[in-house]
């Protein structure tokens, strides 16, 4: 189907079921088949494959989807748009359409990920898969400036939590950028597509890492030495017994130029002195 063709198909199917697009919560529909296609060559599909896709709107990658996988499973957490996927797709036995929230559902085991993610939830939505999903590779369509800090290294402006996270625990790998006019309502910014391939998970406290990033990227320019000064002050420790756990080598070197090795170096050693981090 050609662009206008799809924009024409999701222009009537929002039309038909009332449903409204929030920029706010950067909803927007994929009506360009270049992206379309370069989501599924990248994806792999195969056809004993099933594919969870989040947020499937008005079902223009769903129909592809179902072309080629076993089975799809279509969350769409809009009502509407919920009962448009289902009205649809009646016919096809191997889509199965979820109304819920991904953020607040369990995710079900699949052995692909493919998603235009709302922009607004990008980040939550990339941890929630990275730290509890049961999949083999992803394809994701993200702003282009959250793709950029996906595979930032130290010591750039782009390094944070979700680069050092996403380095651990998946390879990322950058596609493709597309312009607003790929989707509609059109995006304020341009957006790349990106392939996620799962690591083997480390068997160190996932939870306490997380905490600990939370916690030194909220002082991302501060030297380590400071930031856990401020640390100890929140947690009511002595900066001593602290500082005598983590590698010294460490201390004067700022937060944005720490390896993600690093950062699970220091995790583990706060540990031994403290309970959750800050």
């Amino acid at each position: 189907m050609s662009g206008q063709g799809l924009l024409n198909r999701t222009l009537r199917i929002l039309e038909e079921y009332g449903i409204r697009p929030s920029r706010k919560m950067g909803q927007c529909y994929v009506v360009d088949p270049e992206l379309m296609a370069c989501v599924l060559d990248s994806a792999r599909i195969g056809r004993e494959d099933v594919v969870l896709e989040i947020g499937a709107g008005t079902g223009n990658l769903t129909t592809s989807l179902a072309e080629v996988a076993r089975r799809v499973i279509a969350v769409e957490k809009d009502v509407n748009a919920a009962r448009a996927l289902r009205d649809l797709f009646s016919g096809r036995s191997n889509v199965e359409v979820v109304n819920d929230d991904i953020l607040l559902m369990d995710l079900p085991r699949v052995d692909k990920i493919v998603s235009n993610l709302p922009y607004s939830i990008s980040t939550p939505i990339t941890f929630k898969l990275l730290f509890y999903g049961d999949f083999g590779s992803a394809v994701l369509t993200y702003q282009k400036e959250v793709a950029d800090r996906l595979v930032a290294k130290p010591g750039g402006r782009d390094y944070s939590r979700l680069s050092v996270t996403v380095s651990l625990l998946a390879e990322i790998e950058k596609v493709m950028d597309f312009p607003p006019d790929s989707f509609y309502p059109k995006p304020v910014v341009e957006s790349t597509v990106v392939v996620m391939r799962r690591r083997s998970r480390g068997e160190f406290d996932w939870k306490f890492l997380d905490g600990t990033l939370k916690m030194l990227f909220s002082q991302r320019r501060r030297t380590l030495r400071k930031a856990l000064g401020t640390y100890s002050k929140i947690k009511k420790a002595r900066f001593e017994d602290v500082a005598r756990v983590v590698d010294e080598g460490l201390m004067d070197a700022r937060i944005f130029e720490l390896q993600p090795s690093d950062f699970v170096r220091i995790s583990e050693s706060l540990k031994k002195v403290s309970g959750a981090p800050a």
